[in-house]
């Protein structure tokens, strides 16, 4: 009997001996409860006392599964864990809207979790909790939430001693118009407000502010030099003519830009390159900013060129210059905006006024050597080399990046290499360099 006992347990711990990889390959086809009783065989899983460094749940729409889960986070409690994700997402949601109207409050965060003293990063979505014990979350410096509803009162996080991080991603029903505190990174994204509303940022040792989702009357209290800003409205409807709405959020966006020019890292969105320039309040108007390295967002279209002429005239200090190149929408085959085609747009506003002097790096991501693009970096190496009619010297350029979309099929990967030697027969000293997954090259 003891013999056959012992032979029936180095068989069921027969698991200890396979790799990690094949192991989670094997408990992705199992049930829930299978997967329970099967990780009780192997010892390499059993806990034995210490600290734990990182805990994630994933589990879509957890029915009938609540007690199990705040079980298994209670469990991490008792190990001390010090980094917990709790994502019950259903990942069928397209949006906020879908989850909205689909989401039901299966998994609610214990008590326990709030004052766990060695809890430093916590990431909850679409699991319930209760925002008024996070004033006092012992050690906690990371808190991401998402896909949930949030009120007013979530602005109560912020007065947590400790909290350095804080994102909101895939929210609705958004009704905080505050958000103040020690922040260092601050992110919004992709949120659903609940009535088109101001929202004041007093956030003065920010570090990393990104924002994505649609307008608000947004008011800038305090906000120092920092690293990096983030904006993205691309929620919003695509721009067609200027009328009295275009130029009332031209007007908003250039105000809210003005108010993070200490960022040395910008990246915009193609919408505000197009708002922008629909403002015509003086106390508006985009002004100088510190900014090193913009990020430009763009479809390359006529109707953002006024927007980029904008930011280059208004970063004096700016040293990289990336355009990351979207995909096209139906709005982008347009050939002109207001009348105004790309050719003669850059045509009249060749001057190196629009260019800095500090400028030494352009890259070029998901480029494609379209016209749009080649038309754009023909005109900035004509500047940057310093050799335009009329001028013996000017900023130097000292090299272009351009990193081939890895998408394309070969016929349309071959023009995009005949575009980078076009554009290297003209480039003087500015040295153009691609970069291909599939051909690695230097020209």
């Amino acid at each position: 009997m003891t013999s056959k006992r012992m032979a029936s347990s180095i068989e069921l711990d027969a698991l200890s001996n396979l790799p990690d990889v094949l192991l989670i390959k094997i408990i992705s086809c199992l049930s829930f409860k299978e997967c329970l009783r099967t990780s009780l065989l192997s010892k390499r899983w059993r806990y034995h006392g210490y600290c734990m460094e990182t805990f994630e749940i994933r589990f879509s729409l957890p029915l009938g599964f609540a007690a199990e889960m705040e079980s298994l986070i209670e469990f991490a409690v008792s190990r001390k864990v010090e980094n917990l994700v709790l994502d019950f997402t259903d990942y069928s949601w397209l949006d906020n809207d879908d989850a909205s109207t689909y989401y039901e409050d299966y998994v609610h965060l214990p008590a326990n979790v709030y004052n766990l003293r060695t809890l430093e990063s916590l990431k909850i979505y679409s699991c319930g909790y209760d925002h008024s014990k996070f004033t006092n979350s012992g050690s906690l410096r990371k808190l991401s939430i998402g896909w949930i509803e949030l009120t007013g009162d979530e602005s109560l996080i912020l007065t947590s001693p400790t909290l350095k991080s804080l994102s909101f991603s895939y929210c609705w029903g958004v009704d905080i118009n505050n958000i103040a505190g020690d922040i260092k990174e601050f992110e919004f994204e992709s949120c659903e407000f609940s009535l088109y509303m101001a929202c004041s940022f007093d956030l003065p040792n920010v570090e990393i502010f990104k924002y994505s989702g649609q307008i608000l009357a947004f008011d800038v209290k305090k906000m120092n030099k920092y690293k990096e800003g983030y904006l993205d409205f691309e929620a919003e409807d695509n721009y067609e003519e200027p009328n009295q709405r275009t130029k009332l959020e031209g007007t908003m966006l250039s105000g809210f830009l003005n108010s993070l020019r200490g960022a040395r890292t910008l990246t915009v969105c193609p919408f505000l390159l197009q708002a922008i320039q629909e403002c015509d309040d003086p106390s508006s108007l985009l002004r100088p900013m510190e900014t090193q390295h913009l990020v430009l967002r763009t479809r390359m279209h006529v109707m953002e060129f006024k927007g980029i002429t904008l930011l280059l005239d208004n970063c004096p200090n700016l040293e990289t210059l990336t355009l990351d190149i979207l995909s096209r929408s139906f709005y982008s085959y347009a050939k002109s905006y207001c009348g105004v085609g790309p050719r003669s747009y850059w045509k009249k506003n060749l001057t190196y006024e629009i260019l800095p002097k500090t400028l030494k790096v352009v890259v070029v991501r998901n480029f494609s050597g379209c016209f749009g693009e080649l038309n754009v970096l023909k005109i900035l190496i004509q500047l940057g080399r310093g050799r335009c009619p009329g001028r013996a010297h000017g900023p130097v350029l000292e090299r272009v990046e351009l990193y081939v979309r890895s998408d394309m099929a070969e016929c349309k990967r071959m023009e995009a290499h005949d575009g980078a030697e076009m554009l290297q027969s003209i480039s003087g000293g500015v040295q153009v360099l691609v970069h291909d997954p599939k051909r690695v090259a230097a020209l």
